[in-house]
């Protein structure tokens, strides 16, 4: 009886373990682009807010906005004012997600996702797409970046 018992937990071990290695690797592989939860990325933010944080998203709306025609460009001021809110509220209804202006984990992972494309970080990219490109990294997103001597990208992240 020892013997079974020892192996079931043994198996059961086993299963474990391999589980979580299947789960590890499909995590990182759809690491595209995203939240990396680090960072500003690690806080929710709505109106009333005040933080560099919000000014990271306030560059990345304006990067998408440019890019897609979503509205006109918001302030950079570091205040989660009615204008970010309304900005916020319109992003959130385009990508169809939750529109209630707080950014959040979905709004994060969403917004990380527009604003560090590969295209955004091209050379001859906008100087808002760029700009957006860097606010997405400073926030701690994961980015893409133009492979050194190939086509195509890397992803990469701050944290």
């Amino acid at each position: 009886m020892k013997k079974l018992r020892r192996g079931i937990a043994g198996g059961a071990v086993a299963l474990a373990i391999a589980g979580l290695c299947a789960i590890a690797p499909a995590t990182a592989a759809t690491a595209y682009s995203g939240t990396t939860g680090k960072g500003c990325t690690a806080y929710q933010y709505s109106r009333g807010g005040y933080a560099s944080c919000v000014a990271q998203i306030q560059r990345m709306l304006n990067g998408v906005q440019s890019t897609y025609g979503l509205g006109s460009a918001l302030a950079v001021d570091n205040s989660f004012g009615p204008a970010t809110e309304a900005q916020v509220r319109k992003f959130q209804s385009w990508v169809h997600i939750t529109s209630d202006g707080i950014v959040g984990r979905n709004t994060w992972n969403t917004l990380c996702s527009y604003a560090g494309q590969v295209n955004f970080a091209y050379s001859g990219a906008s100087a808002a797409k760029r700009t957006a490109w860097q606010a997405a990294y400073d926030a701690g997103c994961y980015v893409e970046q133009p492979a050194a001597g190939s086509p195509g990208y890397v992803t990469i992240s701050k944290y």
